[in-house]
């Protein structure tokens, strides 16, 4: 598994409300044609004790979260993917439109963009932009080192 710095920005066509930009660091594998980065969710996006999993083809992104929040999201090209969102308090229908998915990966980076309509219990709630970048953490070398050297430290007075 490679660590990964994860930026996720997201915009929603109320004019109301702000875009939200978070970060969190996980780990990412490819894997089978697929790939998956997993990370923690925290107090900040208000699912703490939520696994969250992404995982990506060519033309597909499913976001899979497991712990206070369940469920099950996946995103198409041009077609609704229906899914129950899980929360400690209620659980309801929702249905996604995928207008647009755009996945790149460059060097040691990946971008995905996505664009979709959402229903929630057969509401309409707007459409929303998602873009996902993700970015491999370079190793710097202490991080490997620290306590595996058979040597042992002292200081020196001069």
């Amino acid at each position: 598994m490679i660590p990964v710095k994860i930026t996720i920005h997201s915009e929603g066509s109320d004019k109301e409300q702000k875009p939200i930009t978070l970060i969190a660091f996980g780990q990412l594998q490819e894997r089978g044609g697929a790939t998956y980065v997993r990370y923690e969710e925290s107090a900040v996006t208000g699912m703490e004790g939520t696994k969250t999993t992404l995982k990506w083809t060519e033309d597909s992104l499913v976001v899979i979260r497991h712990g206070r929040y369940e469920h099950r999201q996946q995103y198409e090209r041009g077609r609704n993917s229906q899914f129950q969102y899980k929360t400690p308090y209620f659980s309801v229908p929702m249905t996604v439109f995928t207008r647009q998915l755009a996945i790149l990966k460059e060097d040691k980076q990946w971008h995905v963009q996505l664009w979709y309509d959402i229903e929630m219990d057969n509401q309409d709630c707007g459409t929303n932009r998602l873009t996902i970048d993700i970015e491999e953490e370079e190793e710097r070398g202490h991080e490997t080192s620290l306590g595996r050297s058979s040597k042992s430290c002292r200081t020196e007075s001069h």
